[in-house]
C-alpha cells in the first residue's frame, strides 16, 4: 500500500511540489514574523543595555506605572542641584547629567542621511560614562557650534574631522563643526540610526534645558553594590525624583518593549494566518482533484484487498510528507523571510533598528508544526472521499460526476454565510473584539465557498461569454470547461476570492476614513495655509510663528502642539495645544457645552464623540497620561463637535508646555491673501523641517499614515494571491492531465497548438475572474461594515473607490493568464498520438 503511496507522490511530484509551495510561503510568512521580531527584541535590548555601560545608578523623575513608550512628551527635567549633592556622596565614583533630543543629519545636498532616526545628546564629561563611545576619531566637542556624529553617518555623509554639517533642530537648519566620530559599542551607527552628540551646555540651549538635565548615571566606588549605591543616592533626592540600578531600568525598558512588540508580532501573525488559510484551500482542491483522478488506481487496491483504513492512512500519509517537507522549507524560508519584512516596513515609512539575526527555535517549531498541522486538517476531506472509492469502480473511466442543484448545500451555506455576517457585526458594533469579527470574517469565507458550487455554473457562463468571440472556439471551449465542473472551479477560485476580499475590504475603510479626515478639515477650517513639521518628534521651533507672522500678505499665524498620549487609558491617543484666544479665527469648533475660554484656566476641550463614548459632561475630570512625564487629571471645560485640523483633545498652549515639557510646535497655521504664499515660501528656505500646504495638501498629509497602511496591507496581501494563483497553476495541470485523451482529439480534428493554449490560459481567466468577483463583493460588505463601526463616532462614512476595485479586478484577470502559462504550454506540447492513446 505504501509503495502505490510513494509511486504515486513520484508520479505527481511537481503537482504536490506547487502544493507544498503554497503552504511553505505561509509557514515563511509565520516564522519570518517570529524571527523578525526576535531579532528586533534582541537588538533594542543590546541598545538598552549598551546605553547603561559603565553606569550602575540612574536618577530620573518618578514615572508612572507603564510611563515608558506611554506618550511622546518630553523627560521631565531633573534639577541641576541635585548633582552636586550626589557627587558629595562617599561612595559615588563619578556621577553625570545628561539631556537629550531629537534632531536630523542632512547631507551635503541637503536631503537627510539614510539613518533610521537621529539621537541628540550630550557628551558625559567623566571616563567612566564614554565606554559606550567606541573607536573614536577626533575629539569630543566642548563648546557651541560643535558635533560628534557616529561613523555610519559619516560615511554616508562623506563627511572627515572639521567639515561642517547641517542639522536640523526643531524644523530650522543649524550649520555645525564636525570635530569627531564614533562607534557606538561593537556597531557604527546607534542601531541603525545616527547619533549626534553636543557639549552639554549645548544641549541644555539647545533643547530648552537650561539648569537642568534628564536624567543623571552614577557610577559607584570600587567594592560598592550597585543596590547599596541606589539607597544612598535615593535617601537624598527630593520627592518626585527615583534612583534605580541600570540593570533594574534595562530589565524593565526591555519588558515593556517587549510588551509593545507583542503588537507588531499579532500584525504580521495575523497575515500569516491568511497565506495558510488560503494554502489550505490550496491543498484541500489538489487532494480533491488527485483522488478524483486516481479513482480506478484506489478501486483496484481495493479489489487486491486494501481496506478503507489503509486508504484513509495513506492519503493522509501522502499529506504528511507533502506538509513536512513544506513546514521545514518553509521555516528555512522564513528566516529570510525576516530581512524582507524589515525592508518593507521601512519602505513604507516604518523604520526599525535592527541589527544581527536571532532564531527562535522554539518558535520556528511552532510555524513548522502548524504548516504541517493545517496541511493533515485540510487532507481529511479527500482522504475521507478516498475511501468511499468502490472496488467496482476500477471497470469504469474516472470522470467528474455531475453537479446537481443541492438544497442541502444551499441551506448549509446560508446558515454558515449569515453566522459569519452575524459575527462580524457583532465584534465590529457591540465591542466583543476583533477575534469574533476575525471568527465571523472566517465563517463567511467558509460560507460563500459552500455556496460555490451553485453559482459557479451561472457565473462562468455570464464571465465567459465575451470569450466566446475567440477565433477556433477556443473561447467557447474554456468555458464549458469551467461550467463542466463547478465544483473544481468554485474551491480554485474561492482561494482568490479570500485574498481579494481582504484587500478590497481594506480599500473601503481606508477610504472611508479619508474621506471623512477630509470633510473634518474642509467644513471646520478657515485656514489659508498650514506649515506642518516633516517630523513630528522633530516639530517646529516656536519662533518661526513669528518669522511666517511678519510676511506680507500674512494676516495672522497661531501655533497648534501635539503629543502622543494615554487618555482615560486608551494609549496612543492625540493631545494638541493651541492658543484659546486665536484658535478660534482659523477653524470654527463649533462649541456644543462649555466655552473656549475655559482653555485659559487650565480645562481640557474634548470633541463630542469621545465625551459621548465615555459619558463625559462639562466639569467631569479626566486622567491622562503624558509618557514618563507624568499623570495629570484634567476638568472638562467645553465640548466641541468639529475636530477640523486639530485632535480630539485640545489644551492651552501654556497647559500643554506645562504638562507635557513639550515646547516645539507641530503645526502652524496661517490666514494670508494667495499673494503671500511666495514670501511665505522664502521665509521657509531655512527650515528644511517645515513644509507648507494648501487645505487640500494638508488633509492628505492627515490620511498619509492611512494611505500607507493600506499600500502595507496590500503588499502582505499579495503573498495570499501568490498562494491562491499556484492553486490555479495545480489545478489547470492537474486538468490537464485529466483530459490528455480530450486534448489529443482537438489537436487531431485541427485544433492548433497556440489555440490550444488559448483555451487554457481563458479557463484560467474565467476561474479568477470568478473569484475576483466573489472577494469583490464580499470585500465590499465587509469594507462598509468596517468603515461604518469606525468613522460613526465622527459621522459615518463609507466611501468605494470604484477605479482602485476595477484595477484589482483586472489584475487579478492578468494574473490568471499569466498563472496558465505553464500549463498552456504543457498542453500544446502534447503529442497527438500519444494523447489519443492515453487513459
Amino acid at each position: 500500500m505504501f509503495r502505490a503511496m510513494f509511486r504515486g507522490l513520484v508520479t505527481q511530484r511537481v503537482r504536490l511540489a506547487m502544493t507544498a509551495l503554497a503552504i511553505a510561503l505561509g509557514v515563511a510568512f509565520m516564522a519570518g514574523s517570529f524571527v523578525f521580531t526576535a531579532t528586533l527584541t534582541h537588538s533594542l535590548e543590546s541598545l538598552i543595555s549598551q546605553a547603561s555601560t559603565g553606569t550602575d545608578v540612574i536618577v530620573e523623575h518618578t514615572s508612572p506605572a507603564g510611563g515608558f513608550g506611554a506618550g511622546s512628551a518630553s523627560p521631565k527635567p531633573i534639577a541641576s542641584s541635585i548633582l552636586a549633592r550626589i557627587r558629595g556622596l562617599p561612595d559615588v565614583a563619578a556621577a553625570d547629567g545628561s539631556v537629550t533630543g531629537r534632531a536630523q543629519l542632512l547631507a551635503p545636498n541637503g536631503k537627510a542621511l539614510p539613518g533610521q532616526f537621529t539621537v541628540a545628546t550630550s557628551w558625559p564629561a567623566d571616563a567612566a560614562f564614554q565606554a559606550t563611545y567606541t573607536r573614536r576619531v577626533g575629539r569630543p566637542p566642548t563648546r557651541a557650534g560643535q558635533v560628534m556624529i557616529d561613523r555610519a553617518s559619516a560615511r554616508a555623509g562623506h563627511f572627515g574631522v572639521g567639515d561642517s554639517i547641517t542639522i536640523m533642530l526643531a524644523g530650522q537648519a543649524r550649520v555645525f563643526t564636525i570635530t569627531g566620530m564614533t562607534g557606538y559599542g561593537s556597531a557604527d551607527s546607534f542601531a541603525g540610526g545616527s547619533l549626534a552628540i553636543f557639549s552639554l551646555p549645548t544641549s541644555q540651549q539647545l533643547f530648552g534645558s537650561a539648569g537642568s538635565y534628564d536624567s543623571i548615571e552614577v557610577k559607584a566606588a570600587a567594592g560598592i553594590a550597585p543596590q547599596q549605591l541606589r539607597d544612598q543616592v535615593a535617601a537624598i533626592l527630593p520627592t518626585g525624583e527615583t534612583a534605580l540600578t541600570a540593570a533594574s531600568v534595562a530589565a524593565t525598558q526591555a519588558s515593556q518593549l517587549n510588551s509593545q512588540l507583542s503588537v507588531l508580532t499579532t500584525f504580521f501573525l495575523v497575515f500569516a494566518g491568511v497565506a495558510l488559510f488560503v494554502g489550505a484551500f490550496v491543498i484541500w482542491n489538489t487532494f480533491s482533484i488527485m483522488i478524483g483522478q486516481r479513482t480506478r488506481e484506489l478501486a483496484l487496491l481495493r479489489t487486491l484487498g486494501a481496506g478503507r483504513r489503509q486508504v484513509f492512512r495513506s492519503v493522509l500519509a501522502e499529506a504528511a510528507i507533502v506538509g513536512t517537507v513544506a513546514a521545514l522549507a518553509g521555516a528555512a524560508l522564513g528566516i529570510a523571510l525576516s530581512r524582507a519584512l524589515v525592508a518593507l516596513l521601512s519602505g513604507f515609512g516604518l523604520s526599525l533598528p535592527v541589527s544581527g539575526l536571532v532564531v527562535p527555535p522554539g518558535q520556528l517549531a511552532l510555524s513548522a508544526g502548524t504548516g504541517l498541522a493545517i496541511t493533515l486538517i485540510a487532507s481529511l476531506a479527500p482522504a475521507y472521499r478516498a475511501t468511499g472509492v468502490a472496488p467496482v469502480q476500477a471497470l469504469r473511466e474516472a470522470a467528474p460526476s455531475p453537479v446537481a442543484f443541492s438544497a442541502r448545500r444551499l441551506a448549509a451555506g446560508l446558515a454558515v454565510t449569515a453566522t459569519g455576517a452575524a459575527l462580524v457585526l457583532a465584534g465590529l458594533f457591540t465591542g466583543a473584539g476583533v477575534a469574533l469579527t476575525g471568527a465571523g470574517a472566517v465563517a463567511s469565507f467558509i460560507g460563500v465557498t459552500t455556496l460555490g458550487p451553485l453559482g459557479a455554473r451561472p457565473l462562468a457562463y455570464i464571465i465567459g461569454y465575451p470569450l466566446t468571440r475567440l477565433p477556433g472556439r477556443t473561447g467557447a471551449l474554456a468555458r464549458g470547461n469551467t461550467m463542466r465542473n463547478p465544483k473544481r472551479t468554485s474551491a480554485t477560485a474561492a482561494a482568490l476570492m479570500i485574498g481579494l476580499a481582504l484587500i478590497v475590504a481594506a480599500s473601503v475603510m481606508v477610504d472611508s476614513s479619508r474621506t471623512m479626515l477630509d470633510r473634518q478639515i474642509t467644513v471646520a477650517s478657515k485656514t489659508s495655509y498650514y506649515v506642518q513639521a516633516t517630523s513630528a518628534d522633530i516639530g517646529l521651533t516656536p519662533r518661526l510663528a513669528g518669522v511666517l507672522a511678519a510676511q506680507p500678505g500674512v494676516r495672522a499665524v497661531t501655533e497648534v502642539k501635539a503629543t502622543d498620549a494615554t487618555v482615560a487609558g486608551a494609549a496612543h491617543r492625540n493631545v494638541d495645544g493651541v492658543d484659546p484666544a486665536a484658535i478660534g479665527s482659523f477653524t470654527d469648533l463649533a462649541m456644543k457645552a462649555g466655552s473656549v475660554a475655559a482653555l485659559r484656566s487650565g480645562a481640557l476641550l474634548v470633541a463630542q464623540a469621545d465625551a459621548a463614548s465615555h459619558g463625559w459632561r462639562v466639569g467631569d475630570h479626566v486622567r491622562i497620561q503624558f509618557g514618563s512625564f507624568g499623570v495629570i487629571r484634567l476638568r472638562i471645560g467645553g465640548v466641541f463637535e468639529n475636530v477640523g485640523p486639530l485632535s480630539d483633545y485640545l489644551l492651552s498652549n501654556p497647559t500643554f508646555t506645562a504638562d507635557t515639557g513639550r515646547q516645539v510646535d507641530n503645526v502652524d497655521l496661517i490666514r494670508a491673501a494667495p499673494a503671500a504664499r511666495g514670501p511665505i515660501e522664502r521665509a521657509l528656505a531655512g527650515y528644511p523641517g517645515a513644509q507648507l500646504m494648501n487645505e487640500a495638501a494638508f488633509a492628505r498629509s492627515r490620511s498619509a499614515t492611512l494611505a500607507n497602511l493600506l499600500n502595507l496591507i496590500t503588499a502582505m496581501l499579495v503573498l495570499a494571491i501568490i498562494i491562491a494563483l499556484l492553486g490555479v497553476v495545480n489545478t489547470l495541470a492537474l486538468s490537464v492531465i485529466e483530459r490528455t485523451r480530450e486534448l489529443g482529439l482537438l489537436r487531431a480534428i485541427g485544433m492548433r497548438r497556440g489555440q490550444l493554449a488559448q483555451m487554457i490560459a481563458a479557463e484560467s481567466m474565467i476561474i479568477a475572474v470568478i473569484g475576483a468577483v466573489l472577494g469583490t463583493v464580499l470585500g465590499l460588505a465587509l469594507g462598509a461594515a468596517l468603515a461604518d463601526a469606525f468613522t460613526r463616532s465622527q459621522q459615518a462614512t463609507v466611501t468605494i473607490p470604484p477605479i482602485r476595485i476595477a484595477v484589482y479586478i483586472v489584475a487579478t484577470a492578468a494574473a490568471g493568464v499569466l498563472a496558465a502559462i505553464a500549463p498552456a504550454r504543457r498542453a500544446a506540447r502534447l503529442n497527438v498520438l500519444d494523447a489519443i492513446a492515453a487513459e
